[in-house]
């Protein structure tokens, strides 16, 4: 944990130092936060949607998985403490394979976690190189043209 939080301080002041420099937009702090938050900022609301809804799910599925796996963890040291008391060798049996069970269970889910981690980081990664090196665009997303006879509102997408 401190790894990452040492990363992510290492990555946010790389983004201050870029976005001082003008290499790339103040709203870099944003996407650096979190991802899709700078590009919703600038006005790209598809890849904002797109970087925010992933980074969410791979998020939630690595809480999930997480949660499965201290329950298999769970089960598995109640398997393991049954199998110690157990006096009979058919429950002993029994015991042992509950428990095998609940550690192929728990090694899945520690792999599902891990690779979940994997690639909410990996776009966490991509949204900030996205943000570093996209070009600006200066298209307002809502402009409003007044007229003689009356106005007109233009709401504009870019992704």
């Amino acid at each position: 944990m401190k790894r990452f939080i040492s990363a992510l301080l290492l990555i946010f002041i790389f983004a201050a130092g870029i976005a001082t420099d003008g290499l790339c937009r103040e709203n870099t702090y944003y996407s650096v936060l979190f991802p899709g938050w700078g590009q919703m900022k600038d006005g790209r609301y598809g890849k904002g949607t797109l970087f925010m809804g992933a980074e969410l799910v791979l998020l939630t599925g690595v809480l999930m998985s997480n949660i499965q796996y201290d329950r298999d963890v769970d089960q598995y040291e109640e398997a393991s403490a049954a199998f110690r008391s157990a006096t009979y060798i058919g429950d002993k049996l029994n015991y042992n394979r509950q428990m095998m069970d609940r550690w192929d269970d728990a090694d899945r889910m520690d792999t599902y976690r891990k690779v979940l981690a994997g690639a909410a980081v990996g776009v966490w990664l991509l949204n900030i190189a996205d943000m570093v090196w996209s070009e600006d665009q200066k298209v307002k997303p809502v402009t409003l043209d007044v007229r003689e006879d009356g106005f007109l509102v233009t709401k504009s997408f870019s992704f």
